[in-house]
């Protein structure tokens, strides 16, 4: 079949089809957007002819992508993405990045991950004010001041916008001294016969998920509410700590830390930088998402 135009794939179709995989329905897509449920459906139907395919299928229970509709919603993600990232630097927007910013991240990649960021955009843009939350549920932060952005690890919701940055390894470790006096465990019964340093999260039991789908369940002699705590006592000596990698890797560089038992460790959890209202978001939200994710996928890589 002879596509309509040399593109053939229109702007605006390929964000109706990304809001309406994002919400599920042309009725929540619409009310979350300046779209009229009209126009989404207008739209749809369009790409659908101009391509041949199906791209949508629709029940009762909502709306949901075929096979090509879940391709082509890959690619206009990122075609989104990239437009707004070249309209930003366009219009020099990133030159001045000022006003204030509510930022949230996972207490433990606010030291080595968010507050380095924050930073370094601060000395080259003076305009810009920052609130750096530190909150393991973002969805405890006083709703009358939302964060603008979240840096959140795991699967996200299907209704988020997001940047991508890369993965983050959950790993064990302890000090050398420790594993010289104790050992160095190889396998999940020795790890258990160790001395194991929890952090919990609010109302996280001492369960530490492991590689192929192992669970460790164990009384904890120290338990601590932070990361940082928790990787300073493993440092002084008091046992293996269950850490992002991120956030050991400075103790382990200076041989205060080593890995302990390797090949225990879970697989590795995406993470993304994400925000409200897409494309409609604030200009110093976007802006600050054009200069945030390629040094934060950079961080990640190394």
């Amino acid at each position: 079949m002879a596509l309509a135009s040399p593109s053939s794939l229109h702007f605006e179709a390929l964000i109706a089809l990304s809001e309406v995989a994002r919400h599920g329905s042309l009725q929540a897509a619409a009310q979350a957007n300046s779209f009229s449920v009209a126009k989404l459906n207008r739209l749809l139907c369009a790409q659908e002819q101009r391509l041949g395919i199906k791209l949508i299928n629709t029940s009762p229970r909502g709306i949901t992508l075929t096979e090509a509709g879940a391709r082509l919603h890959r690619y206009a993600e990122a075609l989104t993405e990239a437009v707004a990232d070249a309209e930003i630097q366009a219009c020099q927007e990133h030159r001045k990045l000022s006003g204030t910013l509510r930022l949230q991240t996972p207490q433990a990649l606010l030291v080595p991950l968010m507050l380095p960021l924050v930073q370094r955009l601060q000395e080259e843009h003076p305009g810009l004010a920052v609130f750096l939350l530190a909150d393991e549920h973002p969805r405890l932060i006083g709703a009358t001041a939302p964060a603008h952005l979240r840096l959140m690890p795991g699967p996200l919701p299907a209704s988020s916008y997001a940047r991508h940055l890369g993965e983050l390894r959950v790993g064990l470790f302890a000090s050398p001294r420790y594993l010289d006096k104790a050992g160095r465990p190889d396998s999940l019964q020795s790890l258990a016969r160790h001395t194991l340093i929890h952090c919990p999260r609010e109302g996280q039991l001492p369960v530490w998920p492991l590689a192929g789908g192992h669970i460790l369940r164990f009384e904890p002699r120290l338990s601590l509410s932070t990361s940082a705590a928790a990787l300073q006592a493993a440092i002084n000596g008091a046992g293996i700590v269950r850490s992002y990698q991120l956030e050991a890797a400075g103790a382990c560089a200076k041989g205060l830390l080593e890995p302990v038992a390797e090949p225990l460790w879970p697989s590795a959890e995406p993470l993304a930088l994400t925000y409200d209202l897409g494309l409609r978001a604030p200009a110093n939200v976007m802006a600050f998402l054009t200069l945030a994710t390629p040094w934060l996928r950079a961080q990640l890589a190394s």
